[in-house]
């Protein structure tokens, strides 16, 4: 074997070892939330005790929540992920962000991801009198998120997230042509986009389904927005690759009322392995 060839090998073998194998992705699941209250606690609703045993429990078992820029980074080949990395979503934007979750997050210095319905942001600040604890939150209580740096903005659809003529969601109407529906659900998506950005200043680059209810041309049609990553309500965990050119339908673990954390996402890790 010549010794120019043999020196170039053992080069490429130590550029090979020294830099660890290649990268093979991180398994990322994402939890689900939507309110926290004491108050009729079930399906959508934990109480404040869950969310601290919860996040507790999670520091305690070595979980690293992140934000959805990070995993995005990380896809597009940026810096690498903490080891154990976990998204802990919130879904609405619902008053309890601000009430009773910011000041778990200041606490154990932890960040969630939470998806804004912007139309009803706009509704609860035009209608907010002070005398009521309202459902959503405000703008200013969303700056509040916001700046708190550990809150990062999302988008859940401006108005979407009702029921109207028996349509839940993005779902496309019937006899809707795909140019109606794209321009709907892109009209809809980017009004959101204007007021989480004009009220905020965090642009979001996600957009997470009303209901879950997504379709193939949903997916085309906010990649062709420019969203990075859609989530679904699809139970199970989602396998993260470097390089990776689309995040669109990450499944997600809802955290509902008297679940056992551990257990459940171990039935999420178990659908990964086809169990």
């Amino acid at each position: 074997m010549p010794r120019r060839f043999l020196f170039l090998l053992l080069s490429a073998f130590s550029l090979f070892f020294s830099s660890g194998a290649p990268e093979e992705g991180v398994t990322l699941p994402i939890l689900m939330y939507h309110d926290v209250s004491d108050v009729h606690p079930g399906k959508d609703v934990v109480t404040p005790a869950e969310l601290r045993s919860d996040l507790i429990w999670l520091k305690e078992e070595g979980y690293h929540p992140v934000t959805m820029a990070r995993v995005i980074a990380y896809a597009d080949g940026g810096a690498p992920l903490p080891e154990k990395p976990i998204v802990l979503s919130f879904d609405d934007g619902l008053t309890s962000a601000c009430d009773r979750v910011l000041p778990l997050l200041r606490e154990l210095d932890m960040p969630i991801v939470l998806s804004v319905i912007a139309g009803s942001a706009d509704e609860f600040t035009a209608y907010r009198q002070g005398k009521v604890r309202l459902a959503h939150a405000a703008w200013p209580q969303l700056r509040e998120l916001a700046e708190s740096g550990l809150v990062e903005l999302q988008n859940h659809s401006y108005g979407l997230h009702r029921a109207a003529g028996g349509i839940l969601g993005c779902d496309r109407m019937a006899g809707e042509s795909r140019g109606a529906y794209g321009q709907r659900l892109a009209a809809d998506a980017l009004l959101a986009q204007e007021r989480i950005w004009t009220e905020t200043g965090q642009l979001p680059a996600v957009f997470t389904y009303p209901y879950g209810r997504y379709s193939a041309e949903s997916e085309d049609i906010l990649e062709e927005l420019g969203f990075r990553a859609t989530l679904t309500c699809d139970f199970g965990v989602n396998r993260i690759e470097p390089g990776q050119d689309c995040l669109f339908g990450l499944k997600r673990i809802c955290r509902s009322h008297g679940a056992d954390l551990g257990a459940l996402l171990q039935e999420a890790f178990n659908t990964q392995n086809g169990r």
